[in-house]
């Protein structure tokens, strides 16, 4: 495995290098064995100015930034399906739109947006009482009514840690897959970004799941804090692949 620094300045704008090699990774996969790429993401907390939240609730604003810039280009929409800060200050340093919608069911109402919507981003597990199998289902297919071929949708996941309690990443996905896969949606990446002190960012692709639960759940020797990670599920529409 290769780890790679940051190739994108702060605040650059660029083609998505990323997302069109996330795609490439994806036909892959699918053709040798049918599992979700797996990569890692490592971002310093240089210049992280955000005000603290609890891990899981809003996406730190480097990471928030990090995931504009590959996924979306000026100009565009980006669709929340919650109301994150992080989300919406990138959006607006970003020159993108943000728009939170806090109601899946508000999405068929939506009037046609004057800007290409590129991305949606919603929580999960679920928030706004959406967790019976109906209301998860309608929340996948909201976000597939507003992504054309050019969107991708991403589920941040937060996992309980090995050996506390609450729900693993295993059984988030194993709910998470087969409901977005229903709805028409194709999942092309599972990014596990973590956010912790340094000086540097790192980019890990095709890593393994032992990898992946090494980087979310690792300690530096001797340091008193720990990295804290969250998992993104990207998606796209299934009818982009044919």
């Amino acid at each position: 495995m290769t780890t790679y620094p940051d190739p994108t300045p702060n605040g650059a704008t660029h083609p998505n290098p990323v997302h069109g090699e996330a795609r490439q990774h994806t036909d892959e996969a699918i053709l040798v064995g049918g599992d979700v790429p797996i990569a890692v993401w490592r971002l310093d907390d240089r210049d992280d100015t955000a005000p603290a939240a609890r891990p899981g609730n809003r996406l730190a604003s480097r990471l928030a930034q990090r995931l504009i810039l590959v996924y979306t280009h000026r100009g565009d929409m980006i669709v929340d399906l919650d109301s994150d800060p992080h989300l919406e200050h990138a959006s607006s340093t970003t020159s993108r739109t943000y728009l939170p919608i806090t109601d899946p069911t508000a999405v068929a109402d939506l009037d046609a947006p004057t800007d290409p919507i590129s991305l949606v981003v919603l929580r999960w597990p679920p928030q706004h009482n959406l967790r019976t199998p109906a209301r998860i289902t309608d929340l996948f297919a909201a976000c597939r009514l507003i992504m054309t071929t050019d969107t991708c949708a991403i589920a941040a996941v937060s996992s309980a840690a090995p050996g506390q309690p609450g729900t693993t990443h295993a059984e988030h996905r194993s709910e998470i897959l087969p409901t977005a896969r229903a709805a028409g949606l194709t999942p092309i990446l599972h990014i596990v970004a973590v956010t912790a002190p340094g000086d540097h960012d790192e980019f890990l692709y095709y890593g393994t799941r032992a990898e992946a639960e090494a980087a979310r759940w690792y300690q530096p020797t001797g340091d008193t804090e720990s990295s804290s990670g969250i998992d993104l599920l990207v998606f796209t529409n299934r009818s982009s692949h044919g």
